[in-house]
């Protein structure tokens, strides 16, 4: 207990700093930051890409349409949304919903990757193309699509913390695309068997 509200703690005060940062300009346009939200002792950590128009006006991540595919993919393995820790590569929404620029990811992955070493999850999921290309740039594995690795468990050490990796598609390619819905639940169920394999939170076949 006493861990879990350190845990909670340390985030909570990393998300204040998140708030006030001003390392590159997307603050600039946007109504708040998105630092992240869950359990901080989750064995289940979801990694996006960058905050959208819903997530920029709540300060919370994964809120619209796709967060809503995600709540539904999550509940497919018996889980919620406080069950697991949601962050993204970036902390506020670029302008337009671009992809984050290379300046942006390095100026607030170090924001990510002190989330990661507080909530030490057994597994991450990066959901999509940028966030599956820097988690996985640790161990070093290349990729060109997101379809080529999507599904695939990395098994290595990200900051000194044995975890599996597991890139998919982000579930906003999927809300127009049932063939990507489709991969996304296979790979869910792919989530959810390397859980119970490292033994975490019970999960429901």
């Amino acid at each position: 207990m006493v861990q879990e509200t350190g845990r909670e703690v340390a985030i909570e005060r990393l998300a204040a700093v998140i708030g006030e940062c001003r390392k590159c300009p997307l603050w600039e346009n946007t109504n708040r930051a998105v630092p992240g939200e869950g359990n901080p002792g989750a064995d289940l950590m979801l990694i996006g890409e960058a905050p959208g128009k819903q997530e920029d006006l709540t300060g919370r991540p994964f809120v619209g349409r796709a967060g809503k595919l995600l709540e539904t993919l999550l509940s497919g393995i018996g889980l919620s949304r406080q069950d697991v820790f949601i962050a993204n590569i970036v902390k506020h929404r670029p302008p337009g919903n671009r992809d984050p620029r290379d300046e942006e990811i390095r100026a607030c992955t170090p924001y990510l990757e002190e989330q990661i070493r507080i909530v030490a999850p057994k597994v991450i999921v990066m959901l999509g193309r940028h966030s599956s290309r820097y988690i996985l740039s640790f161990l070093p594995v290349e990729f060109e699509r997101i379809t080529e690795i999507r599904g695939t468990v990395y098994q290595g050490l990200l900051f000194g913390h044995p975890v599996r990796l597991i890139p998919t598609l982000h579930p906003a390619a999927a809300l127009y695309n049932p063939a990507y819905r489709e991969a996304l639940e296979e790979d869910f169920r792919t989530i959810g068997r390397e859980l119970a394999g490292v033994g975490g939170s019970e999960i429901r076949n």
